[in-house]
């Protein structure tokens, strides 16, 4: 057993987005000193990619600014005392019962872990992807601005609902804009398809997919291809949206043998992974990428680690799960 001076904190959680900031919320409620490692804005995907989108599904704040949703997840993670580092974690180890965090400038000693490092807009690899992404010269994951669209012809591809909200927020603004999704329904919410098929708010391509992006210095052109037939359809675009989903990162948990499907960190019902004191939360764990989902996972992670860590007597101190089925 290792002294208390061996530790930082109680809980460590790596990620500083709505599931990890809600997880220090409710730990640190509960007593346990907290602290949340987030090298880049706090919000985590919600602040850098859509702060200016209205958050209309998250239960008690309907259609509430993105980013003041983030502001209030600080604002209470100030109150309860819970410890933000504005470090990048590189690395993270497990010796006896001794959790490290390693960042770019320390290293930091955890009873508990709780991994919350959230996804990052997918990729496709088509040609001119990297050459258009890069220094506003037409390519986007994400509508974050949507003046930059004013007057444009816009190419928005994928299903989901952040394609969908995509269109929403630029319709009215744009010149023109297609929606090119490869199959031959959507799975974005149905109200928000439906205001776009009844609104007439873009030409919807369905059964294509996006197999090139053309052009000299910005974006010229996309050319589509037809799934089944393979045929191709070239569209002049000014802008491309590409809403094709998100991807994790598990190269930093691979030295303390975390078990991962190869995109999602396993866990239990109880948000457990297969090393002791180390859970995971949010878009890493699952695959419903919603502020709630991540929020609920991050109370289920503080409630198990005070348990784990304080013991109190009402706490079923289960063995931890050697493997996640």
């Amino acid at each position: 057993m290792a002294s208390d001076e061996s530790y930082h904190a109680d809980l460590g959680i790596i990620g500083g987005g709505v599931g990890g900031l809600g997880c220090a919320i409710i730990a640190a409620y509960k007593g346990l000193t907290v602290s949340v490692f987030e090298g880049g804005r706090l919000g985590g995907i919600v602040t850098t990619l859509y702060a200016r989108k209205l958050v209309e599904n998250y239960p008690g704040t309907p259609s509430i600014l993105a980013k003041r949703l983030i502001d209030e997840f600080v604002i209470q993670s100030q109150e309860v005392e819970a410890e933000i580092i504005n470090e990048r974690v590189v690395k993270v180890t497990k010796k006896d019962d001794i959790l490290s965090v390693i960042t770019n400038e320390s290293s930091y000693n955890f009873r508990s872990l709780v991994i919350a490092t959230g996804s990052r807009p997918a990729e496709l690899g088509v040609p001119g992807e990297n050459k258009f992404k890069r220094k506003d010269r037409g390519l986007y994951n994400f509508v974050t601005d949507p003046d930059r669209f004013k007057g444009c012809t816009v190419l928005v591809v994928g299903g989901g609902d952040t394609a969908i909200d995509a269109v929403r927020a630029i319709s009215g603004i744009a010149k023109k804009i297609y929606l090119c999704h490869r199959r031959d329904s959507f799975r974005a919410a149905e109200t928000t398809v439906q205001e776009i098929v009844d609104n007439d708010l873009a030409e919807i391509i369905y059964l294509h997919q996006l197999k090139s992006l053309e052009g000299e210095d910005k974006l010229e052109k996309a050319v589509l291809e037809q799934v089944e037939t393979k045929e191709e359809k070239t569209l002049e675009v000014d802008k491309c949206v590409l809403a094709v989903g998100l991807k994790t990162s598990l190269e930093i948990f691979e030295d303390i043998g975390l078990e991962t499907d190869g995109k999602y960190v396993l866990v239990d019902r109880e948000m457990r992974t297969n090393i002791p004191g180390v859970f995971a939360i949010g878009d890493i764990a699952s695959k419903y990428q919603l502020i709630v989902i991540a929020v609920a996972q991050g109370a289920i992670a503080a409630h198990n680690a005070f348990g784990m860590i304080r013991k109190p007597y009402w706490y079923k101190d289960e063995e931890w799960p050697k493997e996640i089925c």
